[in-house]
């Protein structure tokens, strides 16, 4: 039995060994994404009324577009980029940090009394994002739908100066 124990144990310090190169790094994930213009690629994947009456939404399921926003210096998403025909939205419990992202968001839309809200769940690198963007309504009058969509972001530039900048350096 100590044989074998002393043949295994040796079996495994030459397992360490390898004529391999070691491999290269890879590049860490930045604590936060970067700041600038991203635009975003996404597709629904899923569409689905809830109440048994056509979604009040234009998207249709497997349509794909492009949307586009800013993160700021701070790290926050522009919200915009999840967004659905000019929805209104704000952010709740949202977490990005490490290479993840998690954000809860509550929307209103105009000419609609209710809510909209979406989950933002997915990841990022120094290149960009990808998150899964669930969506459910709560609306006033029919409609009401769940919505999956898949984004993919990159960094495209920087952001382009706010009115408010523009106003405070005319």
């Amino acid at each position: 039995m100590r044989t074998f124990v002393i043949i295994a144990g040796g079996l495994v310090a030459l397992g360490g060994c390898s004529s391999e190169a070691p491999k290269k790094e890879e590049a860490a994930t930045p604590a936060t994404l970067a700041a600038g213009q991203y635009e975003a690629s996404w597709t629904v994947d899923a569409l689905r009324s809830v109440d048994k009456t056509t979604p009040a939404t234009n998207l249709k399921e497997k349509a794909t577009g492009t949307a586009t926003g800013c993160v700021g210096d701070d790290g926050k998403l522009d919200l915009a980029l999840f967004a659905e025909d000019g929805d209104e939205c704000t952010a709740s419990n949202a977490y990005m940090r490490n290479g993840r992202i998690s954000i809860d968001v509550s929307c209103t839309r105009k000419g609609a009394k209710g809510e909209v809200r979406q989950s933002i769940s997915g990841s990022y690198d120094a290149q960009g994002f990808k998150t899964e963007v669930s969506t459910s309504t709560y609306l006033a009058e029919t409609g009401d739908y769940a919505m999956t969509r898949t984004f993919t972001g990159k960094r495209v530039g920087a952001c382009p100066p706010s009115s408010e900048s523009a106003e405070k350096t005319s």
